[in-house]
């Protein structure tokens, strides 16, 4: 999983090879790779889970074939320990964050587990992981990973979790119901709360509390990030997925403005490059935050998108 060499490509299915699969089968690419994509073996990229796909082909249906064994018993027991914020970490990847790992710490011993890089290690060779060697990057590969995951969080009785997970579904129903002050209030939860993992007052991070605060969104729609580093501010751009009707969202972050400045921003860009195919009803979502009085304002305005 990490140093496969010249089989890398070998390990799992390619996207070439599930995409003559989809078209043979009449199965959705996009769900095969929503599902079961993700993975980046050595120089290898977009590798599936070559039993799922096979199991989705068997049952007409998308779901999470994963396997659970004793390795599930460990996974549970590592994040319990939480070494060195690895609680924290974890829901930053849920939220689709990268986060950093040094996999030559490993003894690969599964018995011997001495530190969050020697857990974020066994993660990735137990396939609950992708690894980016050039980033020396892990994260969640894709949604049946990330639901498992969810359920071995759960067996720890990791109450945090729970509680962001139940706040990001209704910060999402606030957004859609245009409840401006809801809004606010929830992304203000949502920074307090995450204080640990992120510098409170630094632009930059600031992206990140936006990830976490809708973390629940991933159910339903496809999230494109464009962070603009160093100007204080970030995009948040959702695609309701096929089947959801509901609107498109289209968020920007601003830092010592106002929930209007983020509003006109996002008007003066004529709209991120990723909604240039869709059509439908479109929420614009500003928001503010104030470094002095530590507080988030909102601003959203509804519009029609035709294409």
């Amino acid at each position: 999983m990490i140093n496969p060499g010249r089989i890398c490509s070998s390990l799992g299915f390619t996207h070439e090879e599930v995409l003559s699969l989809c078209q043979e089968y009449e199965m959705d690419i996009s769900e095969m790779e929503r599902w079961y994509d993700g993975y980046r073996i050595g120089k290898a990229s977009h590798v599936f889970n070559p039993y799922s796909v096979m199991r989705a082909i068997d049952d007409n249906r998308y779901r999470s074939y994963w396997t659970t064994t004793g390795a599930y018993d460990s996974v549970v027991t590592y994040i319990q320990m939480n070494y060195d914020g690895l609680k924290d970490e974890t829901i930053r990847m849920l939220a689709g964050e990268r986060v950093y790992v040094d996999t030559t710490e490993f003894l690969n011993d599964m018995h011997i587990v001495r530190s969050r890089n020697d857990v974020l290690t066994v993660l990735i060779h137990l396939g609950y992981l992708a690894y980016d060697e050039d980033e020396q990057e892990c994260f969640i590969p894709n949604k049946e990973v990330a639901d498992e995951l969810n359920n071995a969080i759960k067996a720890t009785s990791w109450e945090p979790l729970i509680k962001t997970i139940q706040n990001s579904k209704g910060l999402l129903n606030a957004t859609i119901s245009g409840n401006e002050r809801a809004v606010a209030s929830a992304i203000d939860l949502a920074h307090d709360e995450n204080t640990s993992i992120l510098s409170y007052n630094e632009e930059n991070s600031l992206a990140c509390v936006l990830s976490v605060a809708y973390i629940w969104a991933k159910n339903e729609y496809v999230i494109h990030r464009e962070y603009a580093t160093g100007k204080g501010y970030a995009d948040l751009v959702m695609i309701p997925r096929r089947n959801v009707s509901k609107p498109a969202l289209v968020i920007e972050l601003k830092f010592n403005h106002s929930a209007d400045t983020a509003i006109d921003q996002i008007k003066r860009k004529e709209y991120p490059a990723k909604i240039a195919e869709y059509s439908g009803d479109m929420l614009l979502v500003g928001i503010n935050y104030d470094k002095e009085t530590k507080q988030h304002t909102c601003r959203i305005e509804r519009t029609v998108i035709d294409t």
